[in-house]
């Protein structure tokens, strides 16, 4: 209630300011309220303050200025989204109005040029990735999201890229970063004859990583290229798009004291990570054959996509648009994934035969005494109390992911506009073929330290000679992941929106759309040997080809490369599913004058399933429904939105693998958001401005069966995301260019379902400039956290339900440690 007041009272005061500075000002074409976008609406020359949705855009420009190190970095631009951006280019998350952190891109339509990336966002961002081809984003939160995007009903963000020009214009850009990063992209557009113009650029960089893991696994690059036909009437643009790039995945580190973390003796908690030169390439054996695990590979995407969009006036107030792109990718993830909590155990402890099953098998194999040596040399360590120095060790699942997919997309739309509406039907069909998505993991077993190694428990006698080996190079399961899909999909949506000017104030607006989702996926069978804890046996599960003699004996003296835990039948089970969902929305924008408007909604749409399992679709799609309410403010001092928003998010699974019984339980919930999003910025003087993103509000768990055993849950703060968010970018402006500071503040979180394992709130200072050299080069300089601030994004998803601290030590995520780029950039 308190809120909804304080909306009521900030219209009133607002009008009453606008009637002030309406005889004093009027607003210019460069306001950013009078810019016109795109997203969100079907109407032409829509402007941010006419509009009836919560829209922010950011463009080239400030994108240059804040330098973002990843994609998700630049949504923190965004009120109301909670961007975790600590996995490093690719592969992060982004939760918006409440949802839970760790959902990827769910509920969100990332966009190139007015399409969907991908059907269901899913690694949307190793497909998408900035550079100075890119000439803008807008990003929608809620509004008609639902109607005319898939699988966005919580926001759209589409980024805009650079068409050809009759003028040849250009930039190009170097960059470099104090962590042996090194990044050059361009752009150029120009004129092939009258009719047909182009724009081309794209980037490349290489560099080691913020987190350091001793090898250059980030490399890589795009190119874009736009040709544009000039028609009677229309237009008609051709791109194409390759991205072939590489880069680390970062995960979590051991840290301590959850109320204040801190890293452990060995593990930097700014710069480090558990990857390193020894773990670099990992083999794991599977009955799919031997799968490597290669860090120097890390995360590899590559992709070809190929669009056309044309738009075209009929007559009679009548136009047409088709959009459509094809894209084909195959992304190949290597990465060495941390376990639960439980897998830090001390190094004594892990060697004991009491406390450890499989060494006490090990020892009656073999005899002698369990010790640790390290897998590349074979030393035997002496005294694993001191390992690392902190006493440490840790198991691991290095992990390799392939997946091949092709994809298609196709909006038809048909719009009449005049001055008093704007009326637009369409269908929007996807498609995509999935050849190929396996995942395959081997169980690893390292030191606790920055670059760590790998080690082997081994027998040894007393003259420390190795009798035999529990693990094998470090591997202690072979096959400990091994799933196999395959399949297609496809989705056709029929939608409609109408945009009616009632007044010269007012405007309303509503829309609709019915989705057919159609679902055909197989699962090649698996024969498993149940979950393994660090000191449970690991032996048992499918034979290795070749590991034992004709009388079941061993060949050798290592017991890891004998059995997989996990086969394949070679046998597959197919599923299908058709699932039919409508959404829904209706609008108002009420302008009182030139400079102040407010706006409100409600809506209702679904995030349809993905297609990576027969599992994944299953129960069917989840649902979000909001209200929400705004206002618009615009002055040459201050230029500010606020709004206020009530989420449902409905249908949501929750779920977790019990490690000591292998039992996997699944929980439905509903999370339940009121809070109110804020941006803006104040010139306070010529010389000093102050921009602002703020996100308040009350995130809840909801919904749960009362009869179920997670029913005490029911009122827990949604994990992962914080309720409160504020940004602030005050700005000194100088005639050669600007000074600023960036300064974010993020409240606390709880790390699990349970909330057990609280993330402290935590701030973040950067620093940068801009230096305007003359009318073409400029200079742009970025120190992020500048204080080297330990900020927790996330805990240790692999924990489950409950995070709770092993001991002393457990797993989370920090954002980067204080980094610094430098740029210099040439526009001609």
């Amino acid at each position: 209630m308190r809120q909804k007041k304080g909306l009521t009272m900030s219209v009133a005061t607002l009008a009453q300011v606008a009637a002030m500075h309406a005889a004093q000002a009027q607003a210019t074409p460069d306001t950013p309220m009078q810019e016109v976008v795109v997203t969100g609406t079907t109407a032409k020359n829509r402007t941010k303050l006419e509009s009836s949705v919560a829209i922010t855009t950011v463009d080239q420009a400030k994108l240059e200025k804040l330098a973002p190190h990843s994609l998700a970095d630049s949504l923190q631009q965004v009120p109301g989204l909670w961007v975790e951006a600590s996995g490093g280019e690719v592969s992060n998350n982004v939760s918006p109005r409440g949802l839970s952190g760790g959902a990827a891109f769910q509920f969100i339509s990332l966009q190139e040029d007015g399409l969907p990336v991908i059907y269901d966002g899913e690694l949307v961002d190793v497909l998408l990735r900035e550079d100075l081809t890119i000439k803008r984003f807008e990003a929608i939160r809620g509004g008609t999201s639902a109607i005319l995007s898939t699988n966005g009903p919580a926001a759209i963000v589409n980024f805009i890229s650079h068409k050809g020009t009759q003028t040849p214009q250009g930039e190009v850009k170097v960059t470099a970063g104090d962590y042996g990063m090194v990044r050059t992209e361009g752009v150029y557009s120009g004129p092939i004859n009258e009719d047909w113009s182009y724009a081309a650029g794209g980037y490349y960089r290489h560099g080691k990583g913020v987190r350091p893991i001793g090898m250059t696994a980030d490399h890589g690059g795009q190119f874009r290229l736009n040709l544009t036909r000039r028609l009677a009437g229309g237009e008609l643009n051709l791109s194409a798009k390759y991205v072939n790039d590489h880069n680390t995945f970062y995960l979590p580190i051991p840290l301590t004291n959850p109320s204040k973390p801190a890293g452990v003796p060995g593990v930097d908690p700014h710069f480090g990570s558990l990857d390193g030169p020894d773990l670099a390439v990992i083999r794991n054996q599977t009955t799919n054959g031997n799968i490597e695990t290669n860090l120097h590979t890390g995360f590899h995407v590559l992709a070809k996509v190929l669009g056309a969009d044309l738009q075209h006036e009929l007559g009679d107030n009548w136009s047409f648009r088709n959009n459509a792109r094809y894209t084909r990718y195959d992304v190949a993830p290597h990465s060495v994934f941390n376990g639960p909590n439980s897998y830090l155990v001390r190094a004594s402890n892990r060697l004991d035969p009491e406390q450890s099953s499989d060494v006490a098998a090990l020892l009656q194999r073999f005899g002698g005494t369990a010790k640790f040596a390290y897998a590349g040399t074979g030393q035997v360590i002496a005294d694993p109390s001191t390992l690392n120095g902190n006493g440490f060790t840790t198991d691991a699942v290095a992990e390799t992911r392939f997946r091949s997919l092709g994809h298609f997309v196709d909006k038809l739309s048909l719009t009449n506009e005049n001055d008093k509406n704007s009326f637009t039907a369409g269908v929007l069909f996807a498609k995509q073929k999935l050849y190929d998505d396996s995942d395959y993991g081997a169980r690893i077993i390292t030191e606790v330290r920055d670059q760590p190694k790998r080690l082997d428990i081994v027998a040894v006698d007393a003259n420390n000679n190795i009798l035999g080996y529990l693990s094998d190079k470090g591997v202690l399961r072979n096959g400990y992941f091994y799933e196999r899909h395959k399949g297609d999909m496809n989705s056709t949506s029929l939608f409609v929106n109408d945009e009616w000017k009632v007044s010269k104030n007012l405007r309303l607006d509503a829309g609709v759309r019915y989705e057919i989702a159609r679902y055909d996926v197989q699962d090649e069978n698996v024969l498993a040997a149940g979950e393994d804890l660090p000191g449970n046996s690991l032996t048992g599960g499918a034979v290795i080809p070749g590991a034992l003699n004709p009388d079941g004996s061993d060949k050798d003296n290592i017991i890891a490369n004998n059995y997989m835990r996990r086969a394949g039948t070679g046998e597959w089970t197919r599923k299908k599913k058709t699932i039919k969902e409508s959404s829904y929305t209706a609008g108002f924008n009420y302008a009182f004058n030139d400079h102040i408007a407010t706006y409100g909604r409600y809506a209702s749409g679904t995030n349809m399933p993905t297609l990576y399992s027969t599992d994944s679709f299953v129960d069917g799609a989840s649902r979000l429904s909001f209200a929400e309410a705004g206002v618009r403010y615009i002055s040459p001092f201050w230029t500010t939105s606020a709004t206020l928003f009530h989420t449902k998010f409905d249908n949501l699974s929750f779920g977790e693998t019990d490690q000591a019984t292998g039992n996997f339980r699944q929980v439905f919930v509903k999370t339940l958001s009121t809070g109110v999003e804020l941006e803006g910025v104040v010139n306070f003087h010529k010389r000093f401005s102050l921009e602002y993103v703020a996100t308040l509000q009350d995130a809840t768990i909801d919904g749960i069966d009362p009869n179920a055993e997670e029913a005490k849950q029911n009122g827990n703060q949604v994990m992962r995301t914080p309720n409160t968010q504020v940004r602030l970018i005050p700005t000194v402006h100088f005639d050669f260019g600007d000074v600023f500071l960036v300064y974010s503040y993020i409240g606390k979180r709880y790390a699990d379902f349970e909330n057990a394992l609280a993330l402290p709130s935590y701030h973040v200072l950067d620093m940068g400039a801009e230096f305007k050299i003359d009318k073409h080069w400029k200079l742009n300089l970025k120190v992020n956290n500048l204080t080297n601030e330990i900020g927790l994004t996330e805990g240790n998803p692999r924990s489950g339900f409950n995070q709770s601290s092993n001991g002393s030590l457990f797993y989370a995520r920090p954002i980067l440690g204080r980094n610094a780029t430098v740029s210099l950039s040439y526009r001609f």
